[in-house]
């Protein structure tokens, strides 16, 4: 029986990644949990108690795969020495995903990338983004404008408390001004070029996840007064004409794409779910559309995805281990 690692129990896309593991490999696989705050912690799993280990610990034991939903800093610390070990380390941080030799994956896109021993969890928003335009390939997109608008649980639990807690200007733990009742034009950090650090992840994922490296990507993104999901109005350009309605057929035969034809999609529409919802198509120019786009941050834009690489190299094992002489 294979061992998998979790580490960042008691995060929010920790917690949820621990409930797909609950829910669909108890009793399948051995589950080692590993944490800082929660050390000590006993959680069921499989009809056993699993007590919730110091980080410190993960180099020592002998694990199979290691689902990581941490800081970057403890990402940087624990993912290299486990990979030279052997173990097969899904990140969900951007410490790795812009490396050349490390495959960015989304499972529906490009799961075929999903081997070697570090694989990286894109961003929440670009997940969606690009399972969307993945839909769209063969309409020959050549641009894509993204304006996002991000939950506060994408800053973590402080994020979503500055919000349920109503917290105010001076008070706030995670955002630098006030969320409640309010709209902050800023996620992630600055950068020089007047970008942040969130709009970058988007800029240079999407066309590598793509494998269009001359795929031309921007992207604004917007912290709202939502608990949990990411909107999307995204804006693509083609090479030559197209229509609502080609768009529209595209999206519908999609892979965990839900396309609303009349109704209005809404990221409370697709909370607790691994689907990203689409409409609102809107013909802009001849070869240009531009849609509405939203999906639960915390389950589809990475929980879910992870899992999803996780089924897939699990499966990848089995199907090795089937085909020995």
């Amino acid at each position: 029986m294979k061992t998998i690692a979790l580490a960042g129990v008691g995060g929010l896309v920790g917690d949820k990644t621990l409930q797909l593991l609950q829910a669909n490999l108890a009793g399948r696989v051995n589950l080692r949990l590993f944490g800082r705050s929660e050390t000590g912690k006993r959680v069921q799993f499989g009809g056993k108690w699993v007590t919730v280990e110091p980080l410190d610990r993960l180099i020592d034991g002998d694990i199979d795969y290691a689902l990581f939903t941490a800081t970057e800093e403890i990402s940087a610390k624990y993912v290299p020495p486990l990979a030279q070990c052997g173990t097969v380390c899904i990140d969900n941080s951007a410490v790795f995903r812009l490396s050349d030799d490390v495959p960015l994956v989304v499972p529906s896109v490009n799961g075929r990338q999903a081997k070697g021993n570090i694989i990286a969890n894109p961003n929440c928003v670009t997940i969606p983004v690009a399972m969307v335009v993945n839909a769209l390939m063969d309409l020959a997109p050549t641009k894509v404008s993204a304006v996002t608008y991000q939950a506060t649980s994408g800053g973590g639990k402080e994020g979503l408390a500055d919000l349920v807690l109503r917290r105010k200007n001076g008070r706030t733990k995670c955002f630098e001004t006030q969320i409640f009742d309010n709209v902050l034009p800023l996620c992630g950090k600055m950068t020089d070029d007047g970008h942040t650090t969130e709009e970058h992840k988007l800029t240079n994922e999407l066309p590598k996840i793509l494998g269009m490296p001359g795929l031309a990507a921007s992207c604004f993104c917007v912290r709202v007064p939502v608990t949990v999901g990411h909107s999307v109005v995204l804006n693509v350009t083609f090479a030559g004409s197209v229509t609502t309605d080609e768009v529209k057929e595209r999206l519908a035969k999609a892979t965990d794409v839900l396309l609303f034809a009349q109704n209005v999609p809404t990221p409370l529409t697709v909370r607790n779910t691994k689907y990203v919802a689409a409409g609102r198509v809107v013909q802009e120019t001849d070869n240009c559309v531009t849609m509405f786009v939203a999906s639960d941050n915390l389950l589809r834009g990475a929980a879910y995805n992870a899992y999803e690489i996780l089924r897939l190299v699990l499966d990848g094992a089995n199907e090795n281990k089937d085909n020995q002489p």
